[in-house]
């Protein structure tokens, strides 16, 4: 019912920590998730198959021609599809843009950030119009540091292009990086809020349709 896809043309931007907060998070309000890993490092997919938290089917495809139909197959089985990509521009990734109903960048604190959001957004309008329909697209600061000089920076470049952006978003967190040793997603404290403002943000603009069925699900946090 719901195809997203985590990209951007830079890696180590938080593609992979994004997609584990909203897996987990879906997962914990009680819906269904299906997972594909595009990237050849499989840090997504290793993750969830050592994870036995969560009974969460995961694929990793690296062979670009199948990413459409399996995402498509996935998401006529699960409530929400999470399709994670490689920190470059590819063909995959391309697919993986074109079958979803939202992408979200993650952009950290600095200019590279920026500027491959940039490109990142651009490459989302062109799978749109390959697929002839409208695909939207989202920035999703990660690693944020609030009342900062280079925060305020970051924020003015992104909006002086024009990319519209997630009002929630991802501080710098030890839990972040704890979930990926852990195998538990942050659930608890302001990473676990943070994580539940996101979907919660998605829900309201109509990018998770499957939760507006269950709205009392979506805690206030």
């Amino acid at each position: 019912m719901s195809i997203l896809t985590m990209a951007t043309s830079k890696g180590g931007a938080g593609k992979t920590t994004l997609a584990q907060l909203i897996v987990g998070a879906v997962h914990n309000f009680g819906y269904t998730v299906g997972v594909i890993d595009t990237d050849e490092n499989a840090t997504l997919h290793s993750w969830l198959t050592d994870n036995n938290n969560m009974a969460i089917e995961s694929k990793l495809i690296t062979d670009e021609t199948k990413i459409v139909a399996e995402a498509k197959k996935m998401d006529r089985k699960y409530d929400m599809v999470v399709v994670d990509t490689a920190g470059m521009r590819s063909q995959a990734t391309i697919f993986a843009m074109g079958c979803a109903d939202l992408v979200l960048i993650p952009v950290q604190m600095s200019k590279a950030d920026v500027v491959e959001a940039v490109k990142t957004y651009k490459l989302v309008r062109s799978a749109g119009a390959m697929a002839e329909k409208i695909i939207p697209a989202r920035v999703v600061f990660t690693d944020y540091t609030p009342k900062t000089n280079v925060g305020k920076q970051v924020r003015k470049k992104v909006a002086k292009h024009e990319l519209p952006t997630m009002k929630t978003r991802l501080h710098h967190l030890v839990a972040y990086k704890e979930q990926s040793f852990s195998g538990k997603v942050a659930n608890k404290g302001t990473a676990g809020a943070q994580a539940q403002l996101l979907v919660q943000e998605m829900c309201e603009q109509n990018f998770l349709p499957f939760m507006r069925e269950q709205p009392e699900l979506l805690v206030a946090v």
